[in-house]
Protein backbone atom coordinates (compact mmCIF):
# COMPACT_ATOMS: atom_id res chain seq x y z
CA UNK A 1 0.00 0.00 0.00
CA UNK A 2 1.29 3.46 -0.93
CA UNK A 3 0.15 6.89 0.23
CA UNK A 4 0.46 10.22 -1.62
CA UNK A 5 0.22 13.62 0.01
CA UNK A 6 -1.50 15.22 -3.00
CA UNK A 7 -2.95 14.44 -6.42
CA UNK A 8 0.20 15.31 -8.36
CA UNK A 9 2.31 12.99 -6.20
CA UNK A 10 -0.34 10.31 -6.72
CA UNK A 11 -0.02 10.55 -10.50
CA UNK A 12 3.76 10.29 -10.24
CA UNK A 13 3.51 7.13 -8.14
CA UNK A 14 1.16 5.51 -10.69
CA UNK A 15 3.97 5.61 -13.24
CA UNK A 16 5.92 3.02 -11.27
CA UNK A 17 3.26 1.32 -9.14
CA UNK A 18 0.15 -0.56 -10.32
CA UNK A 19 -2.41 -0.68 -7.49
CA UNK A 20 -5.54 -2.82 -7.45
CA UNK A 21 -7.57 0.13 -6.18
CA UNK A 22 -7.28 3.87 -5.52
CA UNK A 23 -8.93 5.56 -2.53
CA UNK A 24 -8.70 9.35 -2.73
CA UNK A 25 -10.07 12.46 -1.05
CA UNK A 26 -11.66 15.15 -3.23
CA UNK A 27 -10.08 17.82 -1.01
CA UNK A 28 -6.41 17.43 -1.96
CA UNK A 29 -3.75 20.12 -2.40
CA UNK A 30 -1.80 20.93 -5.61
CA UNK A 31 -3.97 18.73 -7.86
CA UNK A 32 -7.46 18.43 -6.40
CA UNK A 33 -9.53 15.26 -6.30
CA UNK A 34 -11.65 16.04 -9.36
CA UNK A 35 -8.56 16.80 -11.47
CA UNK A 36 -6.84 13.67 -10.16
CA UNK A 37 -9.86 11.46 -10.93
CA UNK A 38 -10.13 12.91 -14.44
CA UNK A 39 -6.44 12.27 -15.17
CA UNK A 40 -6.55 8.72 -13.82
CA UNK A 41 -9.73 7.90 -15.76
CA UNK A 42 -8.03 8.99 -18.99
CA UNK A 43 -4.65 7.38 -18.40
CA UNK A 44 -5.78 4.26 -16.52
CA UNK A 45 -9.44 3.67 -17.49
CA UNK A 46 -9.65 0.18 -15.97
CA UNK A 47 -8.22 1.19 -12.58
CA UNK A 48 -11.07 1.29 -10.01
CA UNK A 49 -11.35 4.35 -7.78
CA UNK A 50 -13.31 5.20 -4.63
CA UNK A 51 -13.53 8.83 -3.49
CA UNK A 52 -14.13 10.32 -0.07
CA UNK A 53 -16.02 13.60 0.21
CA UNK A 54 -17.82 15.87 2.63
CA UNK A 55 -21.62 16.03 2.24
CA UNK A 56 -21.61 19.61 0.97
CA UNK A 57 -19.40 18.56 -1.96
CA UNK A 58 -22.08 16.34 -3.51
CA UNK A 59 -21.91 18.17 -6.86
CA UNK A 60 -18.19 17.36 -6.98
CA UNK A 61 -18.99 13.73 -6.17
CA UNK A 62 -21.35 13.68 -9.15
CA UNK A 63 -18.58 15.01 -11.40
CA UNK A 64 -16.29 12.26 -10.18
CA UNK A 65 -19.02 9.67 -10.76
CA UNK A 66 -19.21 10.83 -14.37
CA UNK A 67 -15.51 10.09 -14.74
CA UNK A 68 -16.22 6.49 -13.77
CA UNK A 69 -15.39 6.19 -10.08
CA UNK A 70 -16.91 3.06 -8.62
CA UNK A 71 -18.10 4.38 -5.27
CA UNK A 72 -17.96 7.28 -2.84
CA UNK A 73 -17.86 7.59 0.92
CA UNK A 74 -19.06 10.60 2.89
CA UNK A 75 -16.87 12.12 5.58
CA UNK A 76 -16.64 11.44 8.41
CA UNK A 77 -16.73 7.66 7.90
CA UNK A 78 -18.67 6.75 11.03
CA UNK A 79 -19.05 3.05 10.19
CA UNK A 80 -15.81 1.32 9.04
CA UNK A 81 -17.85 -1.56 7.61
CA UNK A 82 -19.09 0.79 4.87
CA UNK A 83 -15.51 1.34 3.76
CA UNK A 84 -14.78 -2.39 3.87
CA UNK A 85 -17.92 -3.19 1.86
CA UNK A 86 -17.08 -0.55 -0.75
CA UNK A 87 -13.55 -1.89 -1.20
CA UNK A 88 -14.65 -5.54 -1.34
CA UNK A 89 -17.46 -4.88 -3.83
CA UNK A 90 -15.25 -2.76 -6.07
CA UNK A 91 -12.44 -5.32 -6.10
CA UNK A 92 -14.92 -8.13 -6.75
CA UNK A 93 -16.33 -6.29 -9.76
CA UNK A 94 -12.81 -5.52 -11.00
CA UNK A 95 -11.79 -9.18 -10.75
CA UNK A 96 -14.90 -10.25 -12.65
CA UNK A 97 -14.33 -7.54 -15.30
CA UNK A 98 -17.91 -6.28 -14.95
CA UNK A 99 -17.18 -2.95 -13.33
CA UNK A 100 -15.79 -1.11 -16.35
CA UNK A 101 -19.15 -0.68 -18.08
CA UNK A 102 -21.40 -0.50 -15.02
CA UNK A 103 -22.89 2.74 -13.81
CA UNK A 104 -22.22 3.55 -10.14
CA UNK A 105 -25.93 3.25 -9.36
CA UNK A 106 -25.91 -0.31 -10.73
CA UNK A 107 -23.21 -1.15 -8.20
CA UNK A 108 -25.13 0.42 -5.32
CA UNK A 109 -28.09 -1.82 -6.10
CA UNK A 110 -25.82 -4.75 -7.09
CA UNK A 111 -27.52 -4.90 -10.49
CA UNK A 112 -25.79 -6.94 -13.19
CA UNK A 113 -26.70 -8.78 -16.38
CA UNK A 114 -30.42 -8.12 -16.14
CA UNK A 115 -30.80 -9.54 -12.63
CA UNK A 116 -33.19 -7.94 -10.17
CA UNK A 117 -31.80 -6.32 -7.03
CA UNK A 118 -31.96 -8.76 -4.14
CA UNK A 119 -34.35 -8.13 -1.27
CA UNK A 120 -32.29 -5.88 0.95
CA UNK A 121 -32.38 -3.24 3.63
CA UNK A 122 -31.86 0.36 2.65
CA UNK A 123 -28.37 0.63 1.18
CA UNK A 124 -26.23 2.91 3.33
CA UNK A 125 -25.53 5.30 0.43
CA UNK A 126 -29.24 5.71 -0.14
CA UNK A 127 -29.84 6.11 3.57
CA UNK A 128 -27.26 8.90 3.58
CA UNK A 129 -29.12 10.68 0.77
CA UNK A 130 -32.45 10.10 2.51
CA UNK A 131 -31.11 11.77 5.65
CA UNK A 132 -29.58 14.64 3.66
CA UNK A 133 -32.21 15.87 1.13
CA UNK A 134 -30.01 18.81 0.13
CA UNK A 135 -27.21 16.40 -0.80
CA UNK A 136 -29.70 14.22 -2.69
CA UNK A 137 -30.90 17.22 -4.74
CA UNK A 138 -27.34 18.26 -5.52
CA UNK A 139 -26.44 14.75 -6.66
CA UNK A 140 -29.48 14.34 -8.92
CA UNK A 141 -28.99 17.82 -10.43
CA UNK A 142 -25.32 17.18 -11.10
CA UNK A 143 -25.98 13.84 -12.80
CA UNK A 144 -28.02 15.43 -15.60
CA UNK A 145 -26.36 14.69 -18.97
CA UNK A 146 -25.11 17.15 -21.57
CA UNK A 147 -27.93 19.33 -22.88
CA UNK A 148 -26.98 18.84 -26.55
CA UNK A 149 -26.12 15.61 -28.32
CA UNK A 150 -26.03 14.39 -31.92
CA UNK A 151 -25.50 11.30 -34.01
CA UNK A 152 -25.35 11.15 -37.79
CA UNK A 153 -27.82 13.58 -39.34
CA UNK A 154 -29.74 14.13 -36.13
CA UNK A 155 -29.29 16.32 -33.08
CA UNK A 156 -31.14 16.45 -29.80
CA UNK A 157 -31.37 19.18 -27.16
CA UNK A 158 -33.25 19.42 -23.91
CA UNK A 159 -34.02 22.32 -21.60
CA UNK A 160 -34.97 21.91 -17.97
CA UNK A 161 -35.94 24.77 -15.66
CA UNK A 162 -36.97 23.96 -12.10
CA UNK A 163 -37.22 25.26 -8.58
CA UNK A 164 -34.27 24.64 -6.29
CA UNK A 165 -36.65 24.14 -3.36
CA UNK A 166 -38.03 20.73 -4.39
CA UNK A 167 -36.64 17.40 -5.52
CA UNK A 168 -35.86 17.68 -9.24
CA UNK A 169 -37.02 16.21 -12.49
CA UNK A 170 -34.24 13.94 -13.74
CA UNK A 171 -33.61 13.28 -17.43
CA UNK A 172 -31.25 10.79 -19.07
CA UNK A 173 -30.73 9.43 -22.57
CA UNK A 174 -28.58 7.21 -24.76
CA UNK A 175 -27.93 6.65 -28.46
CA UNK A 176 -28.15 2.95 -29.34
CA UNK A 177 -26.00 1.08 -31.85
CA UNK A 178 -28.96 0.75 -34.23
CA UNK A 179 -29.47 4.53 -34.31
CA UNK A 180 -32.35 4.71 -31.85
CA UNK A 181 -32.43 7.50 -29.25
CA UNK A 182 -33.88 6.29 -25.95
CA UNK A 183 -34.66 8.50 -22.97
CA UNK A 184 -36.56 8.79 -19.71
CA UNK A 185 -37.78 11.53 -17.41
CA UNK A 186 -38.40 10.90 -13.68
CA UNK A 187 -39.98 13.17 -11.07
CA UNK A 188 -37.95 12.49 -7.92
CA UNK A 189 -40.36 14.60 -5.82
CA UNK A 190 -42.46 11.67 -4.61
CA UNK A 191 -45.01 11.96 -1.83
CA UNK A 192 -44.35 8.29 -1.05
CA UNK A 193 -40.79 9.15 0.00
CA UNK A 194 -37.56 7.52 -1.19
CA UNK A 195 -37.58 9.80 -4.26
CA UNK A 196 -33.79 9.87 -4.65
CA UNK A 197 -33.43 6.12 -4.18
CA UNK A 198 -36.26 5.37 -6.62
CA UNK A 199 -34.72 7.70 -9.21
CA UNK A 200 -31.29 6.11 -8.84
CA UNK A 201 -32.85 2.65 -9.18
CA UNK A 202 -34.42 3.76 -12.47
CA UNK A 203 -30.98 4.96 -13.58
CA UNK A 204 -29.34 1.68 -12.55
CA UNK A 205 -31.83 -0.57 -14.31
CA UNK A 206 -32.06 1.71 -17.38
CA UNK A 207 -28.32 1.47 -17.99
CA UNK A 208 -28.30 -2.25 -17.21
CA UNK A 209 -31.12 -2.79 -19.72
CA UNK A 210 -29.14 -0.97 -22.39
CA UNK A 211 -25.97 -2.96 -21.66
CA UNK A 212 -27.84 -6.20 -22.24
CA UNK A 213 -29.79 -4.90 -25.25
CA UNK A 214 -26.75 -5.09 -27.54
CA UNK A 215 -27.91 -4.34 -31.12
CA UNK A 216 -31.61 -5.11 -30.69
CA UNK A 217 -34.38 -2.52 -30.76
CA UNK A 218 -35.45 -1.08 -27.42
CA UNK A 219 -38.93 -2.04 -26.20
CA UNK A 220 -40.49 0.44 -23.77
CA UNK A 221 -42.85 -2.13 -22.25
CA UNK A 222 -39.93 -4.48 -21.54
CA UNK A 223 -38.00 -1.62 -19.93
CA UNK A 224 -40.98 -0.56 -17.80
CA UNK A 225 -41.61 -4.16 -16.75
CA UNK A 226 -37.97 -4.50 -15.64
CA UNK A 227 -38.19 -1.26 -13.65
CA UNK A 228 -41.45 -2.22 -11.95
CA UNK A 229 -40.01 -5.58 -10.90
CA UNK A 230 -37.01 -3.74 -9.49
CA UNK A 231 -39.20 -1.37 -7.48
CA UNK A 232 -41.23 -4.24 -6.04
CA UNK A 233 -38.24 -6.22 -4.79
CA UNK A 234 -36.24 -3.28 -3.40
CA UNK A 235 -37.12 -1.94 0.04
CA UNK A 236 -35.82 1.56 -0.67
CA UNK A 237 -37.85 2.28 -3.85
CA UNK A 238 -41.47 3.38 -4.22
CA UNK A 239 -43.84 4.16 -7.13
CA UNK A 240 -42.77 7.31 -8.92
CA UNK A 241 -43.90 9.51 -11.83
CA UNK A 242 -41.97 9.01 -15.05
CA UNK A 243 -42.07 8.94 -18.84
CA UNK A 244 -40.14 6.81 -21.33
CA UNK A 245 -39.52 7.34 -25.01
CA UNK A 246 -37.57 6.03 -27.96
CA UNK A 247 -37.00 7.79 -31.28
CA UNK A 248 -36.29 5.71 -34.37
CA UNK A 249 -34.65 8.30 -36.58
CA UNK A 250 -34.36 5.87 -39.50
CA UNK A 251 -38.15 5.48 -39.55
CA UNK A 252 -38.74 9.08 -38.46
CA UNK A 253 -41.02 8.14 -35.55
CA UNK A 254 -41.15 8.41 -31.75
CA UNK A 255 -42.87 6.10 -29.26
CA UNK A 256 -43.84 7.34 -25.79
CA UNK A 257 -44.88 5.37 -22.71
CA UNK A 258 -46.22 7.61 -19.91
CA UNK A 259 -45.88 6.45 -16.32
CA UNK A 260 -47.51 9.20 -14.28
CA UNK A 261 -46.28 12.24 -16.24
CA UNK A 262 -48.37 13.88 -18.96
CA UNK A 263 -46.69 15.61 -21.88
CA UNK A 264 -47.32 17.43 -25.14
CA UNK A 265 -45.94 16.38 -28.53
CA UNK A 266 -45.58 18.78 -31.45
CA UNK A 267 -44.16 18.44 -34.95
CA UNK A 268 -45.03 21.07 -37.52
CA UNK A 269 -48.81 21.35 -37.60
CA UNK A 270 -49.26 18.09 -35.67
CA UNK A 271 -49.78 18.05 -31.91
CA UNK A 272 -50.95 15.50 -29.38
CA UNK A 273 -51.45 15.38 -25.62
CA UNK A 274 -50.03 12.34 -23.84
CA UNK A 275 -52.07 11.36 -20.77
CA UNK A 276 -50.21 10.58 -17.55
CA UNK A 277 -51.61 7.11 -16.85
CA UNK A 278 -50.52 4.95 -13.91
CA UNK A 279 -47.20 5.62 -12.20
CA UNK A 280 -44.07 3.59 -12.57
CA UNK A 281 -44.47 0.89 -9.93
CA UNK A 282 -48.29 0.93 -10.16
CA UNK A 283 -48.56 -1.29 -13.26
CA UNK A 284 -47.66 1.39 -15.78
CA UNK A 285 -47.03 -1.37 -18.34
CA UNK A 286 -50.80 -1.32 -18.86
CA UNK A 287 -50.65 2.32 -19.97
CA UNK A 288 -51.18 3.04 -23.64
CA UNK A 289 -47.97 3.41 -25.65
CA UNK A 290 -48.33 6.24 -28.15
CA UNK A 291 -46.70 5.21 -31.42
CA UNK A 292 -46.15 6.77 -34.84
CA UNK A 293 -45.49 10.25 -33.54
CA UNK A 294 -43.69 11.61 -36.60
CA UNK A 295 -40.45 13.54 -36.30
CA UNK A 296 -40.46 15.05 -39.81
CA UNK A 297 -37.64 17.60 -39.82
CA UNK A 298 -38.18 18.51 -36.19
CA UNK A 299 -40.36 17.60 -33.22
CA UNK A 300 -40.61 18.51 -29.54
CA UNK A 301 -41.90 16.91 -26.36
CA UNK A 302 -42.66 19.16 -23.41
CA UNK A 303 -44.24 19.15 -19.98
CA UNK A 304 -44.57 21.61 -17.13
CA UNK A 305 -45.56 21.71 -13.46
CA UNK A 306 -46.92 25.13 -12.58
CA UNK A 307 -44.48 27.00 -10.39
CA UNK A 308 -42.15 24.00 -10.11
CA UNK A 309 -40.55 22.93 -13.40
CA UNK A 310 -40.59 23.14 -17.18
CA UNK A 311 -39.04 20.55 -19.53
CA UNK A 312 -38.67 20.39 -23.31
CA UNK A 313 -36.91 17.91 -25.60
CA UNK A 314 -36.22 18.83 -29.24
CA UNK A 315 -35.13 16.36 -31.90
CA UNK A 316 -34.26 17.70 -35.33
CA UNK A 317 -32.39 16.91 -38.52
CA UNK A 318 -29.13 18.80 -38.99
CA UNK A 319 -29.23 21.45 -41.71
Amino acid sequence: MLEAENGLEGLRQLRSFEPDLILCDLAMPVLNGIEFVEEVSLEYPSLPMIVVSATEEMSDVAKALRFGIKDFLAKPISDPSNLIDAIENTLEDSDCHVGDSRDFSSQWFRVDSGDMPEEQELHWHLGHLEDNPSAAKDLLHALLPEKDTSQGDWKCSYRLLQSADIMPLVFDYAWLMNGQFIFYLVDSDSEYGHGAASTLLVRALFHDYLRNLKSFNADLKDLADLLEKGIKCTDCAMPIRAMFGVADVAEGTIRLLPAGLEASYRSGSRSQQIEAGARLGDKCVKNFTTTELYIDERCSISLSRLGASSFSLDLSRKK
